[in-house]
């Protein structure tokens, strides 16, 4: 994928996202949002010695990125600058939000008034956590490329 086409698919992404909330499809756009922040965090890793494990095997699942960062951290000031632990924490607890609402839909343990409700703030929670999450990228990337050159 060109850079080009990366920027392509993420403005598609965030469009879709934006779109759905908009539209009132709360579940679709916590779905876009969630591929939002994987899509971020690759980036991270990315910028923080790849997007694999050492043996070279793509980092897959959000839980195993966000176990990776919080590794790499240790070692690269910029990472933890900007990946730090709140908004790492912000991203497990949408995570686990997100989870949960999938669970209670499939056991039925909420009313569709309740999950309804819970998409809701899952997606409003997802767009502020999206937006946190890129800046947070863009400024690892801006600021490795000061570094580096």
């Amino acid at each position: 994928m060109t850079i080009e086409s990366k920027r392509e698919h993420y403005k598609d992404l965030m469009q879709r996202m934006n779109n759905a909330h908009n539209n009132k499809y709360y579940l679709e756009a916590s779905w876009f949002a969630y591929t939002v922040l994987e899509d971020r965090l690759l980036s991270a890793l990315r910028q923080s010695g790849g997007a694999t494990y050492a043996n070279f095997k793509p980092i897959k699942m959000l839980g195993k990125k966000m176990q990776e960062i919080r590794l790499r951290k240790a070692n690269d000031q910029l990472l933890a600058v900007y990946f730090n632990d709140a908004l790492m924490d912000k991203i497990h607890a949408w995570k686990e939000k997100r989870n949960d609402l999938t669970h209670a839909m499939a056991d039925g343990t909420k009313t569709m008034t309740e999950i309804d409700r819970a998409a809701y703030l899952l997606s409003m929670d997802g767009k502020k956590l999206v937006k946190d999450t890129s800046n947070a990228a863009r400024l690892l990337k801006k600021n490795r490329e000061k570094v580096t050159a």
